[in-house]
């Protein structure tokens, strides 16, 4: 009970955060964190020899209903920004499998009090942000400190067909012989991950996605292949800050083709990263069920 209450007090610090840093009286009612985005239907397609190895029943269908939520990292509202976000719900008739992902594979916190630090050093004070605060507790934490040196590698994607969506979190897959393996999601797009260049960004507006998407699926569907990258002895599975080092397993699990946009419902509703189906276990790290709590406090204030 102590530890439910504990990360009753994290999740509830960390909506309040969000509100600091990124609440517009103006729209009170609209996302707190990955604001902008637009919302996408399509399908996913299991592949038949994920079926055999893993006793996943919902992977027993052949084509199965996806909601798709593109987004960008907190309230930014350019295009131009590092951070994608990509949120996913499959629905059959018996269950639904959603999955909030991003386009780093690791994240810059590993528990809820880094998480609380990260963004709370963020908070204008008197006005101001203090840039040499941020900077020096930086340098002072090693998960931070990795983040910054991993984000370095990343580009600013011109498309969504173009960028890979991770799950950061380790979950569980249970086979066939009833082995429960840890494994990290990746959605990979078809047409390869590709980072934009400078001169073609200068000629970019704000807002550049939703039309990219809108011009590719106008010819043909964007698609993902949707892989597990399976635990090598010794991987951190409870650290989302862990990049994973050396050669892995792959399991393809299906294909997801994202055929056209709809209409603005899904800026209003909840992806929840706790919606699994059976024979899908839950993260064993320390900011799963935090940020699961979070997305539920945020969705009541919206409402």
């Amino acid at each position: 009970m102590k530890d439910s209450a504990a990360q009753g007090d994290y999740a509830t610090k960390i909506a309040d955060i969000f509100y600091a840093l990124n609440y517009n009286p103006k729209r009170p009612k609209q996302k707190i964190n990955h604001t902008q985005g637009f919302c996408a239907l399509g399908t996913f397609t299991p592949n038949s020899e994920a079926s055999k190895r893993f006793d996943i029943p919902i992977l027993r269908d052949k084509n199965i209903p996806a909601e798709v939520r593109y987004s960008l990292g907190g309230a930014i509202k350019s295009d131009k920004s590092k951070g994608r976000g990509m949120a996913l719900r499959m629905q059959t008739n018996a269950e639904s499998w959603s999955m909030v992902l991003l386009n780093t594979e690791i994240n810059f916190a590993k528990n809820p009090q880094e998480f609380i630090t990260f963004f709370e050093m963020r908070i204008p004070q008197n006005g101001r942000v203090d840039s040499e605060k941020i900077k020096t507790i930086t340098q002072n934490t090693p998960s931070f400190k990795n983040f910054e040196k991993y984000m370095q590698g990343i580009g600013i994607t011109p498309s969504v067909a173009n960028t890979a969506y991770h799950s950061i979190h380790t979950f569980y897959f249970k086979e066939k012989n009833g082995k429960n393996i840890p494994a990290r999601i990746t959605f990979e797009p078809l047409l390869g991950t590709k980072y934009a260049t400078q001169k073609e960004l200068d000629s970019m507006n704000d807002s550049f996605l939703e039309s990219d998407f809108a011009r590719h699926v106008a010819n043909a569907p964007i698609k993902y292949n949707m892989y597990l990258i399976l635990a090598n002895k010794g991987d951190k599975v409870d650290d989302t800050t862990a990049l994973w080092q050396g050669a892995h397993k792959r399991a393809l699990i299906g294909t997801l083709s994202v055929a056209q946009t709809s209409d603005g419902a899904c800026n209003d509703e909840m992806f929840l990263p706790a919606d699994i189906p059976q024979g899908v276990s839950a993260p064993s790290d320390p900011l799963f069920s935090v940020r699961n709590e979070v997305y539920g406090i945020t969705f009541g204030r919206r409402q």
